[in-house]
């Protein structure tokens, strides 16, 4: 038998697992239109010229694209933003959200996928500070939605790292290089990092001089101002877990000012990533300042994910058939509990009460409405808690409350 498996990098979610994921995105969401945020969504596809414009996503992400024809898979959600943008006229600032997959082709591994998903916010028009504070408040507040408490955010200005760079002897043609290196210090560790400068002919004396100045007050340099006005900003929100780190340069080439990394606990790493793209809009149309951020969304699937998945469905309650001549009823009984706000899954195959009430534990319904004749000639319900096994004789208002509660 030839066997039938998902292509490499990507994956299958059964319905146990999207029911997980759905929760934490629905609360990501919910946060991102607390704070005034839109959705906008961008096609799956863009032409070629529109992802590899100038190298907007920086050579090794034009290099991963998935080509069909002309056209290829998007690698990242700001490209196609940033073109919507650019060939629209909307009001600024333009607040966005978007929460939609992308594609990258490159080696799958441990924790890295072929096809995964993003949770984007963006803030096109706007070159003041208040607009990274507001996204920090806001990432810090979805994080905390979905259970996740314990993190530092880590703040640097490119402006800052490149003014050191430049004093350390760094040549503007060497910039992008070593800011590039620079930014594998706490994957890679100190030692790989210089020696990989070494071997990009980086001199050991200005390999000395870098790491002096990275690891310096930073007072002086250019765009210092700015970080100390996000940090001050941030405080309105009650956000304080924030820490300087000049060698946080974030790898896409598009970043032009402050740029943000969140991180969590040792075992989490980074799972939110972001700064300011004040010059890629201007690749597709009308420049514009803007700034963003993405939430690693699989890594925090696989951070928060249970042991065991405590739901498996979305209905709340299953409407189980005695008999078929009661079928019409127990739709009428259905939409009731439907209108009334509860997620409703009925019976469509006949079997006897004995075979629906096992199906209903397998997927893990938490309630159960018997329609019987008892139940259909007083126009009532028999409600079954699936959990303790009580039972109550009430009405669909009355079970829909019940549920609901």
């Amino acid at each position: 038998m030839a066997e039938f498996t998902t292509p490499r990098g990507m994956r299958d979610f059964l319905p146990e697992e999207m029911v997980f994921r759905n929760r934490i995105l629905d609360t990501i969401r919910s946060v991102f239109e607390s704070y005034g945020f839109d959705p906008a969504s961008t096609p799956a596809l863009e032409y070629l010229d529109v992802l590899g414009a100038k190298k907007a996503g920086g050579e090794d992400l034009v290099s991963q694209t998935f080509e069909i024809g002309n056209m290829g898979l998007r690698y990242d959600q700001t490209v196609g933003m940033a073109r919507m943008v650019g060939g629209n006229s909307l009001p600024k600032p333009f607040k966005r959200y978007s929460i939609a997959p992308v594609w990258r082709r490159e080696e799958p591994q441990q924790g890295r996928f072929r096809e995964f998903w993003q949770a984007d916010i963006d803030i096109v028009g706007s070159d003041s500070m208040k607009c990274e504070a507001e996204m920090l408040a806001c990432a810090s507040d979805a994080l905390r939605a979905i259970g996740i408490k314990d993190f530092t955010i880590y703040l640097n200005n490119r402006e800052t790292t490149i003014d050191m760079l430049g004093k350390a002897g760094i040549k503007p043609d060497q910039m992008e290089t070593v800011m590039r290196i620079l930014d594998k210090l706490k994957k890679k560790g100190e030692e790989e990092v210089k020696k990989e400068m070494i071997e990009k002919s980086i001199s050991k004396n200005e390999i000395s001089k870098i790491f002096e100045l990275i690891e310096s007050d930073g007072k002086g340099f250019k765009g210092m101002d700015k970080l100390d006005e996000i940090i001050s900003l941030c405080k309105d929100y009650g956000v304080s877990n924030i820490k300087l780190d000049y060698s946080l340069v974030r790898g896409f080439a598009y970043y032009t000012g402050p740029v943000f990394e969140f991180e969590g606990k040792k075992s989490m790493g980074s799972i939110i990533g972001g700064g300011r793209y004040d010059n890629l809009l201007g690749l597709y149309g009308v420049p514009s300042p803007a700034v963003g951020l993405g939430f690693g969304i699989e890594r925090i699937f696989e951070i928060m994910k249970p042991n065991k998945f405590e739901e498996r469905t979305g209905a709340k309650v299953y409407v189980a058939v005695i008999k078929k001549e009661m079928y019409s009823y127990a739709v009428s009984v259905a939409k009731q509990l439907r209108e009334k706000g509860a997620k409703v899954s009925i019976d469509l195959t006949e079997r006897n009460l004995r075979k629906q009430m096992d199906y209903a534990n397998s997927i893990g319904v938490p309630f159960l409405a018997v329609i019987g004749e008892r139940e259909m000639k007083e126009n009532k319900i028999t409600l079954r808690d699936m959990k303790t096994g009580d039972e109550e004789f009430i009405s669909a208002s009355d079970a829909a409350a019940r549920i609901l509660s």
